[in-house]
């Protein structure tokens, strides 16, 4: 590592100090600090919740007053109020016909009843107001008021008795009422009863002075309000309007029945909203109410800022005094350490003959002396390896012209053997053309079968596969041919193969398969034989040989190994080939093949091959194509047009190889009759 960049990574003790002692301090000190400030926050938050607790408390209890009042309230009341019920409706309204059209406030006052306290109401089975001592309310629908209050007049509706309801509060004018029902003889209307009492209006008054009290004893509690009604929520202590999302949010408490607190931010204060859910059994219409305390916590926030200011002045304050001690502390030990390392830095330099100074008789004196001690040794290690590195430098230098010169023959035998591949493989290139001009032309192939195709797929540059087409008065052959091995030692067989096929057509005059296979086969055997058995050439091919008379419409076969497949209508016909090879095979001598003859069809398809396409692996299982295989994918084509046919079976067989590599020349001959 370069010295000066080293030189750049050094740091003091002092700065080591700061880092392995200060900045664990503050660090613990920052942490203390925020557990602090979050325990107290969190203190501050609990003590709200359980004051508001209490206050929640205490409002319940003055409620339960309230209902043991009322109920007591109830029992001397209710059996007035049925007794003037039953006089309205066995007396005055018997007959409901003029019910609508009756004075009320003339009958209430029959009944001796105050105005001041009691109400009469007329309502039908749509739950409307139609005849009322208290004129506001005719019309009012009762099924407006939620989904209670519909229930409750329907089941005074069907049960047809007199019903009492205890007080509840009126959402209109915020005070305590007690309601009465009973239907009329003729189940078409209510005849309802509404009562105040100055008791009652008492007792809201006492609830409403508690919650006014709570925010004169608590400064931080700005007000304190009770919530009635789920369906639609309003204030007992005030009758402006609540605004559309906290009476939907109030709405949500009466159905969770839960308790929550939402932190808020008005007009610059931090106001805390806790709701609390109270049940209720004191009436059917009333189930529970929802307490909402509102608490300024502006002054608390204030406080728990000008806290946090006071902790980071403290902290800074303590971490400056921590970092000066540090620092003049550590001067007695720094200046003799800067002195050792001054000379240190000279003596990396180059400069062995220079020496720590030794002053004093500490821990840095015994330092400087071994020190000393060490970069004397150091010299004459120096001294020594300066000598050793010159004599193996010599002997590099030697190692390395060596080398050079046998660098030179290898580039030179490199040449040679490139130049050599070169010509190998323009001769190979240059096989390749002769191979392909003996192959028929698409032409010619096309003269002799319109509708035909040619799947060829060498798998080297040159192929042992070859295809092989004649014409020959009104017959025409084709054959497939798969020689022994394949690249270049194939290519060569094949081209005595097609040589023989042509002299036996052409020379010989033969015009049937068997006639020219057996031809075939004395010539190639004839080409490879030798005196000495031993160095025979044991090479020669498989052959699929068929004649097309379309005077006859009669197809001619004869095969070494290699069938012929022929699809009529989705069936297929199988020609076999003999078990008799062509040429000196090692598997035993030929002993003649069979003629094999049948009448074709236009539109038959007639296919011959070799056994690349079969013997391919791939799949999931990386297994054989297999005959089976092929022969269903021929079924599945062969009604296809000529050029889809050859489409679909060379995308089947890349889909089937994916990633292996080819094994064989593959060739595929089809032809439509």
């Amino acid at each position: 590592m370069d010295i000066d960049f080293m030189r750049k990574q050094q740091t003091t003790i002092f700065r080591q100090l700061i880092y392995n002692i200060v900045f664990p301090v503050v660090i613990a000190l920052i942490v203390l600090g925020v557990i602090n400030f979050r325990n107290t926050r969190n203190i501050i938050k609990e003590s709200n919740k359980t004051r508001n607790y209490l206050i929640s408390n205490e409002l319940t209890q003055v409620l339960r007053f309230q209902d043991i009042t009322l109920s007591i309230l109830e029992e001397n009341i209710t059996p007035k109020l049925e007794n003037v019920s039953k006089k309205l409706v066995l007396e005055y309204f018997k007959s409901t016909s003029k019910i609508k059209e009756a004075d009320l406030k003339k009958i209430r006052e029959e009944l001796g009843l105050d105005p001041n306290f009691y109400d009469l109401y007329i309502i039908d089975t749509n739950g409307i107001v139609v005849n009322t001592t208290f004129k506001p309310d005719l019309g009012l629908n009762f099924f407006s008021f939620g989904i209670e209050h519909t229930q409750l007049i329907k089941k005074i509706f069907k049960e047809g008795v007199f019903r009492s309801e205890k007080f509840t509060i009126e959402a209109t004018t915020r005070r305590l009422k007690k309601y009465t029902y009973e239907p009329t003889l003729d189940g078409l209307y209510i005849i309802e009863l509404g009562v105040r009492s100055n008791t009652a209006d008492e007792i809201i008054n006492l609830i409403k002075s508690t919650l006014n009290d709570f925010s004169v004893k608590e400064k931080s509690i700005v007000s304190a309000e009770l919530f009635m009604n789920e369906d639609d929520p309003f204030s007992l202590t005030k009758t402006e309007e609540i605004g559309a999302v906290e009476k939907e949010f109030i709405r949500q408490r009466f159905e969770k029945k839960d308790t929550i607190q939402v932190e808020k931010k008005i007009d610059g204060k931090f106001l805390s909203y806790q709701y609390f859910f109270m049940l209720s059994d004191n009436s059917e219409l009333y189930k529970g109410s929802v307490i909402r305390i509102v608490s300024d916590r502006t002054n608390e926030i204030k406080d728990e800022y000008y806290r946090l200011i006071s902790f980071v002045v403290i902290f800074v304050l303590v971490l400056f005094t921590i970092s000066y001690l540090i620092f003049k502390n550590t001067r007695i030990v720094t200046d003799p350490i800067k002195k050792l390392v001054n000379n240190v830095n000279r003596i990396a330099d180059g400069n062995l003959n220079e020496r720590a100074e030794v002053i004093g008789n500490n821990e840095i004196t015994t330092l400087s002396v071994k020190f000393n001690v060490m970069i004397e040794q150091l010299e004459d290690l120096y001294t020594d390896l300066d000598k050793k590195v010159k004599e193996r430098t010599a002997e590099v230098v030697a190692q390395k012209e060596e080398i050079e010169s046998q660098k030179d023959e290898l580039e030179k035998q490199r040449d040679i053997l490139a130049e050599q591949q070169k010509h190998i493989m323009d001769s190979i290139l240059y096989a390749k053309r002769l191979q392909y001009a003996i192959l028929p032309t698409d032409e010619f192939v096309k003269e002799l079968f319109p509708e035909s195709f040619i799947l060829f797929h060498p798998k080297d540059i040159v192929s042992g596969d070859i295809y092989w087409f004649y014409k020959q008065g009104n017959k025409r052959f084709f054959s497939a041919i798969d020689c022994t091995g394949h690249g270049v030692p194939g290519a060569l067989v094949s081209m005595v193969g097609h040589n023989w096929l042509d002299y036996a057509v052409k020379d010989l005059k033969l015009d049937r398969p068997v006639d020219i296979l057996e031809a075939l086969n004395r010539g190639v055997t004839t080409t490879f034989k030798e005196k000495d058995e031993d160095n025979a050439v044991k090479d020669g091919m498989d052959i699929a040989l068929c004649c097309v008379d379309y005077t006859t419409m009669k197809l001619e076969f004869a095969g070494a190994y290699n069938p012929a497949l022929i699809i009529r209508n989705g069936e297929l016909i199988q020609l076999k080939g003999d078990k008799c090879p062509i040429g000196a095979f090692s598997r035993r001598a030929a002993t003649g093949y069979t003629h094999q003859e049948m009448d074709v069809q236009k539109g038959d398809m007639v296919y011959v091959f070799s056994d690349g396409y079969t013997d391919q692996f791939g799949g999931e299982d990386n297994r054989k194509f297999l005959m089976s295989n092929f022969k269903k994918l021929l079924v599945d084509v062969h009604q296809y047009p000529i050029k889809e046919q050859k489409d679909k079976m060379e995308e089947v067989l890349f889909d089937w190889m994916k990633y292996e590599s080819q094994l064989d020349d593959i060739l595929v001959i089809g032809i439509r009759i």
